[in-house]
Formats: C-alpha cells, structure tokens, sequence
C-alpha cells in the first residue's frame, strides 16, 4: 500500500506542475482550447471530463473526436493550430504519438494518456520510461511513468479527470464519468469485477460523495430481458440454454417466478428482488454443476459481480449501471454520433440521450450482423501464431476493434483463444487497412504484447505508421497492398514473443 501511495503522490506532484503550465500558457489564448480525443467511450468520457471542467472555469473550448491519431492527422492539427495559436490537450492518446507530435506542433500542448508510449514495448523498459519521463514531463502525463498500470489501473478518462480535479476540486463530481471510460477500456477486472489501483480510488471518491452504490449482482446484462441477457452472455455458457432466449425463458419460470410484467414484456435482473436474484443464482450455481462439472466456489467467482451504479439516473435506465452507459457512450462514438456522447456524459438527458439509444440500437445490431457473418462464413484465418479476417463489406473500420474484442472474449469456439486475433476493414475513400488486434489474457501472461508486436511488424514491412496500444490490445493503419506481409510479420513478431517467454 505504501508502494501505491507513493507512486500516487509522484504522479499528484506533477499534476500539479502541469496545472501550472496549462493556466501559465493560456493567458493570452486566441481563441478556444482545441482538445483532441479517441471516439471510445474511454476517449469521449475524457472529453467530456476536459469540456465540463473548462466550461465550469468560462474557458472557451472545442472538442474534436478523432478514430485515432495519426501522422497524418498530427500534420493536419499542426497547420491549424499555426493559424489559431490556440493551446492543445491531447486525451486517451497521444503518448504513442509523443515524439511525431513534440516535432510537428508548435503550439504549447500537453498529453493526458494512458496508453505505453512510442518507443516502449512493455512496463518493464524502465530506463526508457525514465528517458521519456525526463524530456516530456513538462507537458506530458502517463501512469507508466510511475509504475502503474494505464491497461488495468487508470484509463485516459481517469488522467483526464485527475487533472480538471487540479483545476477545480470541485471537479470531484466527474468520479463517475471516468469509471464510465474505465468500464469502456474493461478496467474493471478486479476480484468480482472491481476496479483497482487509482481506479479503486476515484471509485471510492465517487461512492463518499454518494454518487455510486456498489451493489452485489448476477452477471447479467441488467437491462436486457432476462431471458435474452442470460442467452447471449458472453461470460457465462450455460449448455443447453445458452443461444436459446426461449430455452433460458422456461427456465426461468420453472424457478417460480413471474418473469413478465402486466403489459406482456419480460422483466429485466433490475425488476427482480433479492429473493428471485437468489432463486435464479442457486438454480444456475446446480445447472452448470452438473453440466459442466464445476465446484459451485469457482461459479460463484464468475457470476456474482460488484455492480456499479449511479445513484443520480433514473432506477432501470441505460444510464445507471456505468458499464450499459459505458455502452451507450462506445455505441455513439461507433455510429459518427460522438458529439452526441459528449453532451450525454457532459449532463444532457434530453434529445441527446433518445438519439443516444437509437444510436445503441443500430450499434448492437450491426455487431450481432457481423458476429453472424463471421460464423457462418468461417473467415477467421489461422496461421500458425495468429488469426485473422476481414470485415469486407460487413464490417466496417468503426467496430471493427469492437467485433475482434467480442470474439476474444466469446466463449463459443468462433476463434482459437490461444492465438490472437487480428480483424481489418477498408476505410472509405483511402487506400489503407484499419488493423485492430486483439489478445485473451491468458496468452498476455505467456508474453504476447500486441502493441510491441505491431510496431515491430510496421518496421519489417518497411512501414511508417503510428501503432500501438497496449499488449492485450492495439492497432494501426497500413496501406492495402501491403496487408499479407504486414500479416506474416506479426505472425513471425509473436512466435518470437512466445519462444522468449
């Protein structure tokens, strides 16, 4: 615990430095901040953080989402900015682009990420992080510089909201928002799904200022009708039922309980009570007991989670368990809707929000059409160390990162969970390959580091591309006459991750 204070307190001292530099070079601004960040719900609730805090102080600001930030867009930010002279904040990106960015832009700027930096292929290169830390900390932020963890303990949101805490203690009430980006980017892989690290932290900042409960819950989707969400789990397999809503729905009345409500519609885990939650939990802790075999302890483990939920949104809404609104957040970013994200997480629940759930229909809909696709088509190629598809015509670059991280964690045998996953798509009116790659956690442990494998991967295949990410998950972009040597390099790049671990 000492460690982590300690690491903490390092990381709040310089908070606290950059809180200077940013009010010191935005005295004699031109015109509005211009912040830059990812179209994820990490990347929008980062924004979101940034434009309240800004907005709170009457500083002019300007939120553009980009899908990643690229040379090309570094170049573009540069030539605008000449012209404005306005000051720049970079969010949920920008480390991996660090040096591109310290030689093309000339305006003061500063970086709030949390992904690993250009250069630095794990946690471990701790001279190099020292390097990066020594000639960027005026104006660049990142957990790594202090020995935690930007892939489980803070996401982009949670730098991001660290700093407007600076600006204004009062600020503490945007807790929630970033635990809405850190349920985006899956940081909350605790024991029964809790956060850890300065993630715990902000979780306890939220929960004393009585804007979170943390409740003990089924692992089920809470808005779905119960039947469906128990279905179509993807953490949770239930042979026999699972993929069966109709199946799943007789189940459930077999237990006794009156699963649909006056008006015909099937009730949702948050229209249960305690003692039908308990009904259900036992009657699944048997089923998969004698299914599958498994001590009872090693179920509960799984399916009972920490539920985290805001206590100022409307009781069964998609606003307030923060992973559906982490959902809903990722959905309008995916659908070109992100303005729309922005405002939700900034406090509009007015138009905003019924766009925002249409946007999460179509977005859900167009994942259950590609997973579809993908099964019944079998394009996942194997090669001896990583597998890989193409969206085609039925998936575009936008979820493709989504639909390649749902197969990681789908627990049908679509893909071999040993290798990881490589999914691409053409993006629209250019010639290049919108790469997202994807690994499960139990080939991580054995050394596989996706983001150090694709910049090694652009390096053999002669390219200059930004790429990265973090070792379970990272991407780029690559020209699409160069996709199956680029492909063969990442695979020689893993074989070589595993037979050095």
């Amino acid at each position: 615990m000492t460690n982590f204070i300690e690491k903490y307190n390092h990381l709040d001292s310089d908070l606290d430095t950059l809180k200077d530099y940013f009010l010191e070079n935005i005295k004699e601004i031109n015109g509005p901040i211009q912040i830059y960040t990812h179209l994820d719900s990490d990347g929008l609730s980062a924004g979101a953080i940034l434009g309240k805090a800004l907005f709170r102080k009457d500083i002019p600001f300007k939120i553009t989402v980009l899908k990643q930030l690229e040379r090309e867009e570094i170049l573009k930010i540069s030539e605008e900015s000449k012209e404005s002279g306005n000051f720049i904040i970079f969010s949920d990106f920008g480390s991996g682009q660090y040096k591109f960015i310290e030689e093309n832009i000339t305006n003061p700027f500063i970086i709030l990420d949390h992904h690993l930096p250009y250069r630095v292929s794990d946690k471990d290169k701790i001279d190099l992080l020292k390097e990066i830390y020594k000639s960027t900390k005026e104006w660049h932020i990142n957990p790594y510089f202090y020995g935690i963890d930007g892939s489980e303990e803070i996401s982009g949101s949670g730098m991001s909201y660290l700093f407007a805490k600076k600006l204004d203690e009062k600020n503490s009430d945007l807790s929630v928002v970033a635990l809405i980006g850190a349920s985006g980017d899956v940081q909350n892989q605790g024991k029964n799904k809790l956060f850890v690290g300065i993630n715990a932290k902000i979780a306890e900042e939220a929960k004393s200022n009585d804007l979170i409960a943390v409740v003990d819950d089924i692992n089920f989707s809470p808005i779905k009708p119960l039947n469906k969400a128990i279905a179509y789990s993807s953490e949770i397999t239930l042979p026999g039922l699972s993929g069966d809503a109709n199946k799943t729905l007789k189940f459930l009345k077999q237990l006794g309980i009156l699963m649909k409500h006056s008006d015909g519609t099937i009730k949702n885990l948050m229209d249960l009570n305690q003692e039908e939650k308990q009904k259900i939990t036992s009657a699944i802790i048997e089923y998969i007991s004698i299914k599958l075999d498994i001590e009872p302890y090693q179920i509960i483990n799984k399916l009972i989670v920490n539920r985290y939920l805001l206590t100022s949104e409307e009781e069964g809404s998609d606003l307030q368990d923060i992973n559906e609104f982490s959902n809903l957040l990722n959905a309008c970013g995916r659908t070109n809707n992100a303005s729309i994200g922005i405002s939700i997480a900034m406090g509009d629940r007015n138009e905003a929000y019924k766009q925002a759930k249409q946007n999460l229909q179509d977005y859900k809909k167009s994942l259950v059409n590609a997973l579809t696709w993908i099964r019944e088509n079998k394009v996942i190629i194997e090669m001896d160390n990583i597998q890989y598809f193409y969206g085609d015509d039925m998936i575009p670059e936008s979820i493709i990162g989504t639909v390649s991280s749902m197969l990681i964690f789908d627990e049908s045998e679509i893909i071999d969970r040993d290798k990881p996953i490589f999914g691409y798509a053409k993006r629209i009116d250019e010639d290049v390959y919108k790469i997202s790659a994807r690994a499960h956690k139990s080939i991580v442990k054995k050394g596989v580091n996706l983001s150090d494998a694709i910049r090694k991967a652009l390096e053999l295949t002669n390219l200059i591309a930004l790429g990265g990410g973090h070792p379970p998950a990272a991407g780029t972009k690559i020209p699409t006459d160069k996709i199956d040597i680029f492909l063969e390099n990442c695979d020689k790049v893993i074989e070589e991750q595993l037979n050095n671990n």
